[in-house]
């Protein structure tokens, strides 16, 4: 799990149905959390947030039903718990692309809420009555395995469908991109460009430009290196593609090539960008690609 900034939250009661004041609070019940923080994240409106605990069975004590506002420093959610108890967990973090390279969010730490079980302390719990008669000609079970296993061969196709539709653009990529010199040859040369293009920038929008080419270049880099949709695929799909076909490549090489992608994403996702970040990145890229460049030719001679 990478590092996010850490916002102040705070819960807050909501009206309407199913809806509860904070300190009556039952499992389904309704009510608001509302967080701010000096460091922004810059959220994608078109992926979905979700909550991660420090441990498993912390899961579903907090769940987001509904994002009310979500802007770079504030954001206020709808949510509900699904646990009775007295929750105090040691943080939650409010994610986007959890598990991946693009992960972006924040933490909330130390947060505290009460909820009440709807059961009668003093009773104990009764069974549930009989339920049917049911007069199914097929097992439950049955129709359920079956479901999953042709969604799970439709998926299957899709993805083989997709990755060939990727590779086949990938192959119209090369054609277009192809040049003279040898990828890494080519990709300095685009990188000097870039540099004094970096030189003479003074305006943010520039630097926003040089930092989003810089990406580009570099992801051309490997797509011609090592015939690979860099273009198209995400940080994992490259790597993994490494590894299966460039496996000492990816033995001497994936680590700095991992980060090198990471930090060109997070840098190609602010709203502005410094010349001083930009040179570091500039940096990081070319070191890398010399990288592959020295296990591809050692991988050779093995």
């Amino acid at each position: 799990m990478s590092d996010v900034p850490v916002w102040n939250c705070e819960f807050f009661p909501l009206k309407g149905d199913g809806t509860a004041a904070l300190d009556s609070l039952t499992v389904g019940a309704r009510f608001g959390w509302k967080c701010h923080g000096d460091i922004a994240v810059a959220w994608d409106g078109q992926k979905p947030v979700g909550l991660a605990f420090k441990d498993k069975e912390q899961d579903y004590t907090l769940a987001i039903l509904k994002t009310v506002r979500q802007d770079p420093n504030d954001v206020q959610y709808e949510v509900t718990a699904y646990k009775p108890g007295d929750h105090k967990p040691e943080f939650i973090r409010v994610l986007q692309g959890q598990g991946t390279a693009a992960e972006i969010g924040f933490e909330a730490v130390k947060p505290a809420w009460t909820v009440k079980s709807v059961l009668n302390p003093n009773q104990p719990p009764q069974p549930y009555g009989a339920l049917g008669p049911w007069s199914l000609a097929i097992p439950l079970w049955f129709m359920v395995t079956v479901a999953l296993v042709l969604a799970a061969i439709a998926y299957m196709i899709f993805r083989v469908v997709r990755k060939s539709t990727q590779r086949r653009r990938m192959l119209e990529e090369l054609a277009r991109h192809r040049t003279a010199l040898l990828p890494l040859h080519q990709f300095f040369r685009d990188a000097r460009n870039l540099r004094r293009r970096l030189q003479r920038a003074k305006e943010i929008e520039e630097l926003k430009k040089i930092s989003d080419d810089l990406d580009r270049e570099f992801r051309l880099y490997i797509l011609r290196q090592f015939q690979i949709p860099a273009l198209d695929w995400t940080n994992q799909d490259i790597l993994r593609d490494l590894r299966r076909r460039h496996r000492k490549t990816h033995r001497a090489a994936s680590e700095p090539l991992k980060r090198t992608l990471r930090e060109l994403m997070k840098l190609k996702a602010r709203g502005s960008v410094d010349a001083k970040d930009l040179e570091q990145m500039y940096t990081m890229s070319l070191e890398t690609a010399e990288k592959l460049e020295a296990a591809r030719l050692a991988g050779g001679r093995l």
